[in-house]
């Protein structure tokens, strides 16, 4: 597969004009990366976004205290890095490889081009942005009631993630506690615990390097009470 066809995979890509694509075609730089490489780091400037063609991206964010929270992972075809090329502002979050990963950069210059001929891209960075909005919606929902919910929505989109993504078993999720603790920002303890709750209802099964989902509706429906010190 050439670079245009990974180009018409891309979300930001799709359905538009040939020409649009072809225009991007001769600006965009290929880049590989290898597993713990980074993309983009926090704080650094940013110029350039990345669309990405193979592999899984994780992106994390240090907050106060120094503590890291890891936001998510993201898995080709997708897009890393617009927010600070729209903004022209610093990276809000980290981004590292997971696994080997193939890119096409493409700089601010050329993309603010490419948005000003062609609309349809511009819409589709619209609906690519508005997704996200409602997925942070829900996430600030779902951590906000407490870990049980927190664990269904992440459980939950990283399975959506890896089925659109075409992996193979995508409802084994490579996941240790220490990483649930990471995305969550909760005790070691509470994850566990609610861990079990989950697996003794057969919902899931925890092994020390992954959790399989057995009833994703039952996930979805997950709710536990708020246990004292949780």
């Amino acid at each position: 597969m050439g670079r245009l066809d990974d180009l018409k995979r891309s979300p930001l890509f799709q359905n538009v004009p040939e020409d649009a694509v072809r225009e991007a075609l001769g600006v965009v730089v290929e880049r590989h990366y290898q597993p713990q490489d980074l993309l983009v780091e926090q704080d650094a400037e940013g110029e350039a976004l990345h669309l990405i063609v193979t592999g899984v991206v994780r992106v994390s964010r240090i907050s106060l205290g120094s503590r890291e929270r890891v936001l998510g992972d993201i898995y080709a075809p997708g897009v890393v890095g617009e927010t600070a090329v729209l903004a022209h502002l610093e990276r809000s979050a980290t981004v590292r490889a997971l696994t080997p990963v193939r890119t096409l950069m493409l700089h601010r210059a050329h993309f603010e081009v490419i948005l000003r001929r062609h609309p349809r891209v511009l819409w589709n960075l619209a609906e690519m942005l508005a997704r996200r909005v409602t997925f942070l919606n829900d996430e600030l929902i779902a951590f906000g009631l407490n870990t049980g919910a927190a664990l269904a929505h992440v459980f939950a989109n990283l399975y959506r993630q890896r089925v659109a993504a075409g992996v193979p078993g995508p409802e084994v999720l490579s996941l240790t506690t220490t990483d649930i603790m990471a995305r969550t920002s909760s005790s070691r303890e509470t994850v566990s615990r609610v861990l079990k709750r989950l697996e003794a209802q057969g919902i899931v099964k925890v092994t020390p390097q992954a959790v399989t989902l057995l009833d994703l509706a039952a996930l979805e429906a997950f709710s536990v009470e708020v246990d004292e010190g949780e």
